[in-house]
């Protein structure tokens, strides 16, 4: 077995431990160059500019912001979910199930339930999204005072957009979350 010393020895070339280190400042080396500023004609002149103070918009990028900037409200406590299941009325459809439970709140409260049956935690994320987006574009047409929960089923992974939207548009209908007729 290897074992290492517990004691590292110093390796110096003086008797007495200690390195020899010059004080005096080395010479410059043959060819050196250094820029001065402003010197570098490869930039762009553009990038000679002074640097601009305060916020200013991106070039040709995108603030951040999806292009409906409206905010779903989610629920996100095990309560609130936990009421949702015990009570309220279900609709469902091939694609999700949609439970609601009156409130009295001025407005209407989202939960996404995206369970291990539609695989792994991408294809989850994604389901939730693609929810969250087209809520997000339906938000205006909500009623206020719901609480609704959207449990996804495995067939909305395969599901297109148009499917996806007819599914949550039949579903917050029929249980009085969006304005209009309710179907049945």
């Amino acid at each position: 077995m290897f074992r290492i010393p517990r004691l590292m020895e110093r390796i110096t070339d003086s008797p007495d431990g200690q390195a020899d280190i010059s004080a005096q400042e080395a010479p410059p080396r043959e060819g050196a160059w250094v820029p001065r500023p402003h010197e570098d004609d490869g930039r762009a002149t553009r990038a000679r500019e002074p640097a601009r103070q305060g916020p200013q918009g991106a070039l040709g990028l995108t603030d951040g912001r999806s292009h409906n900037s409206l905010q779903l409200v989610m629920l996100s406590r095990p309560g609130e979910f936990a009421r949702l299941a015990e009570g309220g009325v279900a609709r469902t459809h091939p694609l999700l199930v949609g439970r609601f439970v009156r409130t009295d709140l001025d407005q209407t409260r989202f939960g996404l339930a995206t369970g291990k049956r539609l695989g792994g935690a991408v294809v989850r994320n994604r389901v939730r999204r693609r929810i969250k987006e087209a809520l997000r574009v339906m938000a205006p047409s909500f009623q206020p005072g719901w609480d609704v929960l959207i449990i996804a089923r495995p067939a909305i992974v395969e599901a297109d957009h148009d499917a996806l939207v007819g599914a949550l548009r039949r579903v917050l209908r029929s249980g009085g979350v969006l304005g209009g007729l309710t179907e049945s």
